[in-house]
Formats: C-alpha cells, structure tokens, sequence
C-alpha cells in the first residue's frame, strides 16, 4: 500500500502548463495603427515557433473580452494593473501578453508585458525600439527572448504532497491492533491568488515618458535653427540698417521695403527660437516626472 501511496503522490507531482496564452494590444497611441497589429501579430508568429500551445491572437483575444464583460484592452493605455486583470477574464489559468507600441519620430518603441491569471507579478517584461522600416528584423532578437521567457514560466508549481510511511509491525508478542495505518495524502495550502484586488502596482509603461522626452529634444533642435537664423538676421541688421536724422531706418545697400522685411524676419524667428526653447523646458519637466514615477 505505501509503494501504491508514493507512486500516486510522485505522478501527482507532474507540472501543469497555464494555457492558454492570449496576445492583445493594450494600448492606443497616436500614429501607430499601422504597425501596432503587425508588432502584435509577430508575437504571436514567434510564440508558437518556440513551441507554446493555444496560442491566441489579437482578434480572438479581444472577442474573449467582450463576451466577458470588458469593452476595449486597448483603454488599459498600457497601465500594468489593468493588463494584470483581462488575463483573469480570459482564464483562471491563462496567461495574457500585452503589447504596447510608441511611435517616436522615426522608431518604435515597444512594450511587451506577459501576466499569469493565478500569480501577482508579471512572468516576462520586455521593452525595445526599432526603426520603423525595419522594426521586423531589429525586433525578432528580443520578440525571442521574451517568448521564451514566458514558455519557462508556463508550469504550475504542483502542491507538495506530505507521504508518511506505515508505523512499524508490533512486537509478535504483542496482539496487533485492527485500525489500519493511515497515509496523509493531504496537499498543503495552494499558492493561488485569492484576491485580485491587491494585484501588486509596478511602474507603468515608458512609451509615455519616451514620447514627451523626444518632443522636448525636437524642440531644443527647432529653437536652435530659428536662434541660429535669427542671429544671421540681426549681424546684417548690424550691417546695412542705420538710424536716420528724421528717427526712421535707413540703409545704403536696401531699400526701405528690405529694411522692414529684415526686421520683421528678425523678430519672427527668435519668437519662434524663444518658444520652442519654453516648450523644451516644459517638455523636459514633464519627461522627468514621467520617467520617475
């Protein structure tokens, strides 16, 4: 009976996958519906290649959703919290993969952030940027890497299981009792998640952070052409443009209508250099909070 018990116990002991595993864009961001779905269906592509099963795509995923109760993943805006709760609805042992994409100037930046429906804390995180026109190749190194990130943790840690052997035979001197020997197959407590609600709080996606940092470096390059172009201005200014006993502008090399379009010119561009150069700073600012929070 013991050797029956501790075979039952070792063949219960045989991990169990999370399946299945759904890939849904959780985000909508500006200029990116052209390549969101591609980046989308490429993780899907590469996590069925290293071999995970029930894999299910964008638009069967986001179907799933629906007929649970949930309108849109993609208003999650890519919040971790958010993403960590539609892999409940799609299983109590499903695994949800969420793609979030960024378009900055001519990269994309990518999220990928994989949650497990019975633990707290994501089992693969990956971010990483690509050049538009070859964000396929530039990706696929790191598409890679996370899928197999994710297929290491798709086992289901099995309970222990506690056998205790049969007490000793009596002395034959002694009768032996007729209670048989009790075996405790009792597994212990489960390491399931029972409250949703506390799902742990990690730092959010950096796309946003990302995009406000790179518009705040356009707008450092914008102030500095139109201070650059506004310095010219001012040295031919210097040059041509006199004062005239009357109070007006005058000039030996142009003509009143050049002086005027000098000076308007002139005054144009360094409005334009003093407020890119403003919009910068804000810009930076709002970056750093971004960044740091």
């Amino acid at each position: 009976m013991f050797a029956l018990a501790l075979t039952a116990a070792l063949l219960s002991q045989t991990p169990e996958l999370r399946s299945p595993v759904a890939v849904t864009l959780t985000s909508r961001r500006p200029n990116t519906d052209s390549f969101a779905p591609k980046v989308a269906a490429r993780v899907v592509e590469v996590l069925k290649r290293e071999g995970l099963g029930d894999v299910r795509d964008d638009g069967r995923s986001v179907k799933e959703l629906k007929a649970a109760g949930f309108s849109d993943p993609r208003s999650c805006n890519g919040g971790q919290a958010c993403s960590a709760r539609l892999a409940v609805l799609i299983g109590p042992k499903a695994v949800l993969v969420g793609v979030d994409v960024g378009k900055v100037g001519k990269s994309l930046a990518i999220h990928l952030e994989a949650f497990a429906a019975d633990l707290t804390e994501p089992i693969a995180v990956a971010d990483l940027t690509a050049r538009e026109d070859k964000w396929a190749d530039q990706s696929l190194a790191d598409i890679t890497t996370f899928a197999r990130q994710v297929k290491d943790k798709l086992a289901i840690a099995p309970p222990k299981v506690a056998v205790t052997p049969p007490p000793p035979p009596p002395p034959l001197d002694k009768p032996r009792g007729d209670t048989p020997a009790k075996t405790n197959l009792e597994p212990s407590a489960s390491n399931t998640r029972t409250d949703l609600t506390e799902t742990a709080e990690a730092a959010p996606s950096k796309v946003p952070a990302i995009v406000v940092a790179s518009g705040a470096g356009a707008a450092v390059i914008v102030a500095g052409i139109f201070a650059g172009l506004a310095a010219s201005d001012r040295a031919t200014w210097d040059r041509n443009v006199t004062m005239q006993p009357d109070g007006s502008l005058g000039s030996t090399t142009l003509t009143q209508a050049e002086v005027a379009a000098l000076g308007n010119g002139l005054n144009t561009k360094a409005s334009v250099a003093l407020g890119s150069g403003l919009l910068a700073l804000a810009l930076g600012g709002v970056a750093t909070w971004l960044f740091l929070k």
